[in-house]
């Protein structure tokens, strides 16, 4: 069994595609991931990516936490990436940046025989750091996994998250 898990990575491995992090080039991506925060909230997302140069990118991106337990939120992101090459095919980049997110809470039920709906919203500024790593599939397609730990007053969360990214 070990054999031939080697193989396949060795296969895998072998595929010809190129980093897409050279200079100038950009990546427009889809989002999909989950926020580990007491709630726990599903997540949808665009990004854009633009390298400054080949190691460096910046990252801005709006993200919708979907609604749980009356608590959503839309954030926008931006964040700065250092890109190591790993391979043609493989690259790595721990990530810091900013974040602005709008949180709204909404609860309904019934009280004395009425029905009461009630809710609040919150704008929250604070920060991420995080780690990423991605495939080169091909020269236009990117595939990713990203971990990263949003640092928000009231709202701290980790955040898992799968990227799927056409690069031009």
């Amino acid at each position: 069994m070990k054999k031939l898990i080697v193989m396949c990575m060795l296969a895998i491995i072998s595929m010809s595609a190129f980093a897409q992090t050279q200079q100038g080039q950009s990546s427009f991506g889809f989002n999909i991931g989950y926020g580990f925060n007491d709630n726990g909230n599903a997540l949808l997302g665009l990004d854009y990516r633009y390298n400054l140069t080949d190691e460096v990118r910046l990252a801005p991106s709006l993200t919708y936490f979907v609604k749980d337990n009356g608590l959503s939120a839309w954030a926008i992101d931006m964040n700065v990436h250092y890109v190591f090459k790993l391979s043609d095919m493989f690259g790595f980049y721990p990530l810091a940046g900013l974040d602005l997110s709008f949180w709204k809470a909404s609860v309904s039920g019934d009280w004395n025989g009425n029905h009461v709906k009630a809710s609040a919203n919150t704008t929250r500024f604070g920060a991420n750091i995080g780690l990423g790593g991605e495939v080169y599939a091909t020269d236009q397609l990117t595939v990713g996994l990203e971990f990263k730990y949003n640092i928000i007053k009231d709202f701290d969360q980790p955040i898992l998250g799968v990227r799927v990214g056409y690069n031009f």
